[in-house]
């Protein structure tokens, strides 16, 4: 049977929109596909730096434990060694005084390394908390000067106060700005020229207090400079290592000061030294603070009992 014009019209109609609906859902399901390859692209990219990072985690902290044993089991040999020579009486006055000398150096750096290495560990298992006191800002810095003067002393530098006009004092955590403040002061001890100067200021601004240590030491690449405050990071590892240390100093001291709501900037340039500047907010401004404290460690009560 012949069709009418217009029922092959109608027919043909009809399977154009069948072509056109098949080719729309052909269309779909072509760009649902290549959005579904497309996310899942992304995700294997991301999964793979994922795991970038944790390899890397894994071999900073091999590192780390490998570093460690060393710093720790070296300087702790050495110790038990000269302190036996003392005990049993196998130098004379003068040796024995430059090996009790030599056994406080070393002492000195174990207990900074230590005591780095429980912080990190109190910071990442969330143990650290803030107290409030208030400080004597320029007794603190001045008492953890005259604390690392025998290593400043050791390379011949000149450590400057520069305290800012007015007094300061400030409402803060004091063990938290004593431990930043010891590493930041370590680090440009560590890292600057003999016979160089390192430079410290402090100064307030309304609520807040600032505090920078500049030295004129090797310097930091500029690419660099945000590496230095991440946990076990060293610009100088390896075989050749020339400085001490487990690269925790400065990511403490960023959490420390961020815990204070603070900041730590770093200006640096390689060869020209390095400027850190620490800038914290005075806490529990709203409330009187009986507590005065002259360094980290050291508290005044009112009616002067000193602990």
């Amino acid at each position: 049977m012949r069709r009418s014009p217009r029922e092959a019209r109608k027919e043909d109609a009809v399977e154009r929109t069948d072509d056109e609906m098949l080719l729309d859902e052909l269309k779909k399901r072509f760009e649902e596909n290549r959005i579904a390859v497309a996310n899942l692209r992304a995700m294997t990219q991301n999964l793979e730096a994922v795991n970038e990072k944790l390899r890397q985690s894994e071999s900073l902290k091999s590192d780390f434990l490998s570093n460690i044993r060393n710093e720790i089991n070296n300087p702790l040999m050495s110790i038990m060694g000269m302190a036996k020579q003392i005990v049993d009486k196998k130098a004379d006055a003068d040796t024995a005084r430059t090996m009790a000398g030599t056994i406080y150096h070393e002492a000195f750096d174990l207990d900074f390394q230590l005591r780095n290495i429980f912080s990190a560990a109190e910071l990442e298992a969330g143990e650290t908390t803030v107290s409030v006191a208030q400080v004597d800002v320029a007794a603190l810095i001045r008492g953890q000067i005259a604390v690392f003067g025998h290593k400043a002393s050791e390379k011949r530098l000149a450590v400057e106060f520069e305290p800012g006009e007015g007094p300061l004092t400030f409402k803060t955590d004091p063990d938290k700005l004593q431990k930043a403040l010891a590493n930041l002061l370590a680090n440009a001890i560590e890292f600057n020229l003999e016979g160089k100067r390192v430079t410290v200021r402090a100064w307030r601004e309304g609520e807040r207090l600032n505090i920078s240590i500049a030295d004129e030491g090797i310097g930091i690449p500029e690419k660099d400079c945000k590496k230095v405050f991440d946990r076990f990071v060293q610009l100088d590892m390896g075989v050749r290592k020339r400085h001490k240390g487990h690269g925790l100093g400065l990511s403490i001291t960023k959490a420390l000061v961020e815990m204070l709501d603070g900041t730590v900037m770093l200006v640096c340039a390689e060869g020209k030294g390095c400027v850190f500047t620490v800038s914290i907010a005075e806490l529990g401004t709203d409330r009187a603070v009986d507590v005065t404290s002259g360094d980290g460690n050291e508290f005044i009560f009112e009616g002067g009992t000193q602990f």
